[in-house]
């Protein structure tokens, strides 16, 4: 999990701020009235240049787990903060959701289909529940959400990797919580990830052990590349890189 760059200049798609502003007013409206029977419009939050531009964004990779997936399924678009009920632990799902960022740019990215749907599912844990904003009423800035925020927050201060494993760094709350809640040392995934380190360490050891050439100077600058936020796994191969620095 990396940190997603949002330029600052980059602003939402516009439908989300023709239609989704609106809806998401009257959504508000709704909750006014005591009707929660809510119908939320899947056509503007997942239009298909909403999710293209998430996409983008994202470097064709999952915002959890960094899987290249989107050349097996088209992925999911995922609510930061569920839209229609949230779990903090074992609970049912609690009603309503964080219905008011339904459309909210913060609130929406893509997400593979296993991290989402298998994984994720409702659960928005907080530090301390008592603050959870439970309607558009209250200030979500008073929430400390366990899970890490893919734009707001840096996952690499949180968790780091032993090969291909995540581990959390120093212990901390919020990479456990992420770790295990998104299912982010799942056997396949750690098994796709190990696939990606073996061949990454072959390509080091071999650079490490040639003389200096421009064969060795390439093989360099090829593993340099894959540290980069567009490369699938881009924050285990940098946790390995920190442990094996190129600078032989």
């Amino acid at each position: 999990m990396i940190r997603i760059n949002r330029k600052i200049n980059s602003d939402p798609p516009e439908i989300l701020v023709t239609k989704g502003d609106a809806e998401t007013e009257k959504l508000k409206a709704e909750f006014n009235s005591d009707n929660l029977d809510f119908k939320f419009k899947p056509n503007i939050y997942g239009h298909k240049q909403v999710k293209k531009t998430i996409i983008d964004l994202q470097n064709n990779k999952c915002c959890f787990c960094e899987s290249s997936f989107n050349h097996v399924s088209p992925g999911d678009v995922e609510h930061y903060r569920p839209k229609a009920g949230w779990i903090q632990n074992k609970e049912k799902v609690n009603k309503p959701g964080y219905y008011w960022l339904t459309y909210n740019w913060d609130n929406l990215f893509v997400s593979c289909e296993i991290c989402n749907r298998e994984n994720k599912k409702n659960f928005f844990p907080l530090s301390n529940p008592s603050q959870r904003a439970l309607n558009h009423n209250q200030n979500i800035l008073d929430e400390e959400p366990l899970f890490i925020h893919p734009v707001n927050d840096d996952p690499e201060l949180y968790i780091a990797f032993i090969d291909e494993i995540a581990i959390t760094i120093n212990g901390n709350a919020r990479g456990n919580v992420t770790i295990e809640k998104l299912g982010l040392n799942r056997l396949t995934l750690n098994d796709d990830r190990r696939k990606n380190l073996e061949f990454i360490k072959v390509i080091y050891n071999l650079a490490l052990g040639h003389p200096e050439t421009n064969q060795r100077q390439a093989a360099k600058e090829f593993l340099i590349n894959f540290q980069t936020d567009e490369t699938e796994y881009a924050s285990m191969l940098r946790s390995y890189f920190l442990k094996n620095p190129i600078n032989f």
